[in-house]
């Protein structure tokens, strides 16, 4: 097993095999990627936001190939660890539901004092970070690191993808080519100002490798529970993502914990969760606590 090092000099702006990767890896091997935040370092030394093309603010470091990656195949990214370095507040006119609330372009440093993100001098919160935009590269062409989410990762802004969950992403080009990027001190679940407490710093994970599993969409393994992640398109609907979402906990149950086709509609009935994921797309995500360790249920 190997550690490896990306700087956030090796960077891209979308997901894609075109890119020469940092590092060709062996499935078990570790990654520290560092991120950038250069764009919001510029906001907050004055440059207009329009000025700063809409995809230098979502650049993911990378990408890394796997040997031994195929399509069809599953990568299985376990995240060690994060250090954030620089966190920001970042408030810009018309952007986001609450972007007509001022007219003019806000950012503030946020200083991280014994594990507590200092909003302002009367108000902390945690400091909880977590990994924006994590995915690999299409089969073809270019994938934003913006919007829409995809099959394979993206723009997901989970607040779950944080130390100690489990990433699974479908292959789709040999080698994989995962990229990562757009890390956040603390977020809600769900970004509903489509900002976080946006950060720089470094992300550590191990990289590992289901061989055919023919999966075809993310899912996160969290301690006692799966969450088995529906991500359409935006021409796609909420209710649509929804009855995705759901039947993939069906099938979870059926073809990982051996339950019958009853005993799963039951227990989709009795415990499955549902709720949204991140604003790049119609995101549904279906909680799915472990049968063998029910009573150990927590809410997430």
């Amino acid at each position: 097993m190997k550690h490896h090092f990306v700087p956030h000099t090796q960077f891209q702006r979308a997901f894609s095999q075109l890119a020469q990767p940092m590092v060709i890896i062996d499935p078990g091997d570790l990654v520290t990627f560092a991120t950038s935040d250069d764009a919001y370092e510029r906001l907050w030394q004055g440059e207009p936001p329009e000025e700063i093309p809409d995809e230098d603010y979502n650049v993911v470091t990378g990408p890394v190939a796997v040997r031994g990656a195929e399509p069809g195949d599953e990568l299985r990214i376990e995240i060690l660890d994060i250090q954030i370095q620089r966190a920001w507040s970042v408030w810009i006119p018309d952007f986001g539901p609450i972007g007509d609330q001022t007219n003019r372009v806000q950012v503030q440093p946020v200083p991280i004092v014994d594990g507590r993100l200092a909003l302002s001098p009367r108000l902390q919160v945690p400091l909880a970070p977590m990994i924006g935009c994590i995915g690999l590269a299409p089969a073809t062409g270019t994938a934003s690191t913006l919007e829409p989410a995809y099959p394979f990762g993206g723009n997901l802004d989970l607040r779950e993808l944080s130390v100690g969950a489990t990433l699974f992403l479908p292959v789709q080009t040999p080698l994989a080519w995962l990229a990562l990027g757009d890390l956040h001190a603390a977020m809600g679940a769900g970004e509903a100002a489509h900002l976080s407490i946006e950060a720089a710093g470094t992300a550590t994970v191990r990289i590992g490798l289901e061989k055919a599993t023919r999966r075809t969409t993310p899912r996160i393994r969290l301690a006692n529970r799966t969450l088995c992640i529906s991500v359409l398109g935006l021409e796609e609907t909420i209710e649509q993502a929804s009855v995705q979402a759901t039947r993939m906990a069906f099938d979870l149950l059926v073809q990982d914990f051996s339950l019958t086709p009853f005993e799963a509609y039951s227990y989709v009935s009795a415990v499955v969760e549902l709720r949204l994921g991140g604003p790049a797309s119609p995101i549904v995500i279906a909680i799915v606590p472990d049968p063998d360790n029910i009573e150990q249920k927590t809410g997430v």
